[in-house]
């Protein structure tokens, strides 16, 4: 009777129904990841302050390099002017008083002064001691740069006073740059000041763009209290900057869903109305249908049973396929009545104890008047006093269904019902040895006017009967599974709940 075709969900009526249940959704709390998303209030300060501090560590680091800098350069000049003067006034004066000349300059100067030749040898010698003499050859070679003597670390000049030897003056080099105090106390008190004002101002403005930023949170997670309005409220725009322009796209957003709510209770209402009007058409024309035809059918019966008189035996054959086409058309009428039931909600269940067994032994006696001439064996198999928590009617429209579409795609082998329990639930099962079905049609065989290639090569049915069906084992709260192999057959099988009576009822 019924065509092979693919089901839409039914369950929207049991979802809104859900939804309207749930509790309203909870503001987010401080955990999970939004939890550790730094304050802005002291993150604002902390940064200009950390920002701040490295600048002046850098311009500290700087001019400290370049106050030692200037400073190797002015123990440099230094060296070669006292090298420079002393030179020209040794010059001038007899071997015997150079030495008492060059350790008077060295004490007034506080230099090191040594004449030496150019091979590293010392002639006169007014230091404190040479940290390496092997080194004089280099210096008197080099001419200035920078040595280690008694001194210390110093600045070193040599200017030549005749052919063989030279007159070198070292200079010590200051451990802390000159200024260098001053240059870091300045900057100290600089920095201070200027990083606690850009602090402050930091922390000012990062408080007030807080404040406006817990408000603008606060008004939004009101929406999602149950009472409020769906579409949202408009948040109060309290500043121009960047949480005032996101405010303003906020409210913008906040219209246009009202907007397109509005727009989608006025459609939906509309769908809701043509979806009545047209089942409410197909009612009265299913109806208005069905009368005739019982009547045609009616007459047909008579004919067969020969009451006017007796047939002929190609007049019998015309009747019988006038009552064939009457039934299938009924058939197809039925179904539409029923998914127009199922589509305006008005098909109600009356739940009892179903048995299964039962149901499919008469199911199964009324199916092998459709195999006819073909070298089929429809039958029952599996556990007796198996009860399902069900309509009997409907369950019975189910089984029928499968076993209709079973025997009319299997030209040879057996369709067998198998009735069990599984996992809490009443079980049965339709296998069949027909041609099986493709594996990307699975997908949609319950659909509303869907139909497999068999089906279509067939040119019967309307492709509403799975889905019918489908949506009435949904009504029960059951679920319906097929598998199938190309060329081997196909299983559906549906579950239901099972039935569970109370202590002293009977089945």
């Amino acid at each position: 009777m019924t065509d092979v075709q693919t089901a839409q969900s039914t369950a929207e009526p049991a979802a809104a129904a859900v939804r309207r249940t749930l509790p309203p959704p909870s503001p987010p709390t401080s955990t999970g990841r939004a939890g550790t998303a730094w304050p802005m209030v002291p993150l604002a300060p902390v940064a200009v302050i950390v920002v701040g501090l490295a600048i002046a560590v850098a311009i500290g680091v700087v001019g400290v390099s370049d106050l030692s800098i200037a400073s190797d350069a002015h123990a440099s000049m230094r060296a070669w002017l006292i090298a420079s003067s002393l030179a020209g006034r040794l010059s001038r004066l007899p071997a015997s008083e150079r030495l008492e000349a060059m350790q008077r300059a060295a004490r007034k100067t506080g230099a090191e002064i040594v004449v030496a030749t150019p091979e590293g040898g010392i002639v006169l010698d007014a230091s404190l001691g040479l940290a390496d003499r092997s080194a004089l050859k280099r210096i008197v070679v080099q001419g200035s740069g920078e040595a280690f003597t008694g001194l210390g670390r110093t600045r070193f000049a040599a200017v030549p006073l005749d052919r063989s030897r030279a007159l070198i003056a070292f200079v010590r080099e200051p451990v802390a740059p000159d200024g260098e105090a001053a240059l870091l106390r300045a900057l100290v008190a600089l920095t201070t000041l200027l990083v606690g004002v850009a602090a402050a101002m930091a922390f000012a403005v990062a408080r007030d763009a807080n404040s406006d930023v817990e408000f603008v949170g606060k008004r939004v997670r009101a929406m999602t209290h149950v009472l409020s309005e769906p579409a949202g409220e408009v948040v109060p725009v309290r500043t121009m900057d960047e949480v005032g322009a996101l405010t303003i796209a906020f409210n913008a957003l906040v219209d246009r869903f009202a907007a397109a709510r509005s727009s989608y209770r006025t459609d939906l209402e509309r769908v809701r109305a043509a979806d009545r009007d047209q089942a409410a058409f197909l009612a009265a024309v299913s109806h208005e249908l069905r009368s005739p035809l019982n009547a045609i059918l009616g007459f047909a019966d008579l004919l067969v049973a020969e009451v006017d008189g007796p047939l002929s035996a190609e007049a019998r054959e015309e009747v019988d396929q006038i009552r064939a086409s009457g039934r299938h058309l009924l058939e197809l009428i039925n179904d539409i009545l029923d998914l127009s039931a199922l589509e305006s909600g008005q098909l109600k269940l009356v739940r009892t104890s179903v048995d299964l067994a039962a149901v499919a032994s008469d199911v199964v006696r009324e199916a092998v008047g459709l195999v006819g001439e073909r070298p089929v064996v429809v039958r029952v198999d599996g556990a007796r006093d198996v009860f399902a928590d069900a309509d009997a009617k409907r369950v019975r429209q189910i089984l029928t269904n499968l076993v209709g579409n079973a025997v009319k795609f299997t030209q040879r082998g057996e369709v067998v019902v198998d009735v069990g329990r599984e996992a809490g639930f009443a079980r049965f099962t339709v296998r069949d040895t027909g041609p099986g079905i493709r594996l990307h049609e699975r997908a949609s065989i319950f659909q509303e006017y869907k139909q497999t290639t068999a089906e279509r090569a067939r040119r019967r049915g309307t492709g509403l009967g799975l889905a019918i069906t489908r949506r009435l084992v949904a009504m029960h709260d059951g679920r319906i599974d097929v598998e199938s192999e190309l060329g081997r057959g196909s299983t559906f099988k549906v579950l239901l709940p099972a039935w569970d009576p109370a202590p002293g009822d009977a089945p």
